[in-house]
């Protein structure tokens, strides 16, 4: 390539820099991507040097240099860089990377802001179309001192030589997609009716009468024992047209009106009672779990892999290094790249994907964005598909530049930071600054929880089996009872009769006689009588 389509080139480059935003025009290295050859990083082989000696100490050994950085600068993530045009510098809330980046050199004792250079990962370079992410990586920390982004921590650009001090935000790659059921609030009339099945509720209205009758038959049955039983209000129980099945639905509710006296009657209404508890505390367990779980959500997956398998579509941001990681470990999957951040929840919102994937702390921010989570409808589902930090990269580099001593000084101070919850307030202030609108807060569910069901008669059958075989011991009762009770009635009745026939003359003969003293039978009696006539 001649220098002079090499000038061209950079000129129509940095046309199109300047026209994106003052930042670029702003910004002291007007360095153009994958510029080859050219090189800001500080020479701290001196420093190092010091340090080894022991002229300097571990914390101050950057302390009075001048940094450069390369910043990242990614459309769609508002609040990373806040950049005021007018005053052609940072904000007075500069943006989340920008205030950790100010605290560190801070602590650390190093300036960087007259020596940074903006870079743009969806600027296609003209010295490397079609570059990935990881090229970018590479050549920005073999440029600059050091690149302050939210650079995912893998071990494919540790292979590649870039280094990674401690990560600042939560980037391990998660599933999110919109909750099907978050506007099905439609009006249920027939809801409370949920809890069983319908052939559970055919059952349970099949033994309220059946009990009913049985009682009713069980009365009858000892009917002709009615002298020896106690007292029954027979105005009641017998002459009233259904009241038995009346009060055996009554006693399903949990309010007893029967007045049980036969032994058959007593075995049939505990029966019932027991029967009656067991329902209603089924019923009333079942109805708070479908009371709660009525607007449970429904997911297309809660998996990559589940993903995968039914051909779901899962939109990522194009060039980031979650579309990498999962092209890579899901080679299958239907991975859709989006260019743009917000452009991948757009596709969402559109029904253009089934799923999104992001990291955590992009996703605690975009829930709170107004444009992108209107009704509040985002969820993260499933589990984590990894682990992973973001933060700073810088080159390894020991002995040419000896770059790697920024590495171990960030790292030093970033747990500083993290110690002193400094990060945490930083991501909160964040938060903050880009929040747009707020969701009710919601119980955490366990992504693995059982979904509340409508039990069947398999659940129940048992307590109806049990309770039919108490009506049939009931009926049995009684026609003992009632058997028994016509042979003592058979036996009163004869000793009633003789009574009221009187005793014979063969009795009356032998009958003692108390007189005074003696004792003489009713023969002996007459024949005194005969005597004294004499």
């Amino acid at each position: 390539m001649s220098i002079l389509s090499l000038l061209f080139i950079q000129v129509v480059t940095l046309f199109s820099l300047t026209s994106a935003g003052s930042i670029y025009d702003d910004a002291p290295y007007q360095t153009l991507q994958f510029t080859p050859n050219i090189t800001h990083r500080t020479n701290l082989c001196e420093r190092q040097q010091l340090l080894r000696l022991g002229d300097i100490g571990f914390l101050d050994v950057l302390r009075g240099m001048e940094l450069s950085v390369g910043l990242p600068d990614i459309p769609g993530l508002n609040g990373w860089v806040n950049y005021d045009e007018k005053a052609g510098t940072f904000a007075e809330y500069p943006g989340y990377h920008i205030e950790l980046l100010d605290e560190l050199a801070y602590r650390a004792g190093f300036s960087w802001r007259n020596s940074y250079g903006v870079i743009n990962p969806y600027l296609d370079s003209d010295f490397k179309p079609n570059a990935t992410t990881n090229e970018l990586l590479v050549w920005t920390v073999n440029a600059y001192d050091f690149s302050f982004s939210g650079w995912d921590h893998s071990i494919e650009r540790m292979q590649l030589g870039v280094d990674f001090p401690m990560g600042f935000a939560d980037s391990s790659t998660i599933l999110i997609t919109r909750n099907s059921a978050a506007d099905d609030n439609d009006f249920n009339f027939f809801s409370f009716l949920q809890p069983f099945d319908w052939t559970v509720w055919v059952s349970i209205l099949v033994t309220i009468i059946f009990t009913g009758l049985v009682y009713r038959w069980v009365s009858k049955t000892y009917s002709i024992g009615q002298s020896t039983m106690q007292p029954r209000d027979e105005n009641v129980h017998g002459k009233v047209p259904g009241v038995n099945i009346f009060y055996a639905a009554l006693t399903a509710t949990g309010h007893m009106e029967f007045s049980p006296v036969t032994y058959g009657e007593r075995i049939l209404v505990l029966s019932l009672c027991f029967w009656s508890l067991v329902i209603a505390a089924t019923y009333t367990a079942n109805l708070a779990s479908v009371m709660i779980s009525k607007n449970q959500s429904i997911y297309p997956a809660t998996s990559i892999s589940e993903a995968q398998y039914r051909g779901i579509s899962v939109c990522v941001t194009k060039g980031l290094a979650v579309a990498t990681k999962l092209k890579e470990a899901y080679p299958n999957a239907n991975i859709v790249e989006i260019e743009g951040f917000t452009s991948m929840y757009d596709h969402l919102l559109a029904n253009k994907c089934g799923l999104v994937a992001d990291t955590v702390s992009r996703f605690e921010v975009s829930k709170l964005n107004g444009t992108l989570n209107p009704d509040c409808a985002l969820e993260w589902v499933g589990r984590a598909v990894d682990i992973s930090s973001s933060g700073p990269a810088n080159i390894v580099d020991a002995g040419v530049y000896c770059t790697s001593l920024v590495g171990h000084i960030f790292e030093y101070y970033l747990k500083d930071m993290q110690h002193d919850g400094f990060l945490e307030n930083a991501f909160e202030r964040y938060v903050s600054s880009v929040t747009t609108h707020t969701c009710p807060e919601e119980a955490e569910t366990s992504p693995d929880a059982d979904e509340s069901f409508k039990l069947t008669m398999v659940d129940m059958g048992g307590i109806f089996l049990c309770h039919g075989i108490a009506c049939v011991l009931g009926l049995l009762v009684s026609f003992m009872q009632r058997y028994w009770g016509k042979r003592t009635i058979y036996r009163d009745s004869r000793m009633h009769v003789s009574e009221r026939i009187g005793v014979s003359d063969i009795q009356k003969e032998d009958e003692v006689v108390d007189m005074g003293n003696g004792i003489m039978t009713a023969r002996q009696k007459d024949l005194e009588a005969t005597e004294t006539l004499t």
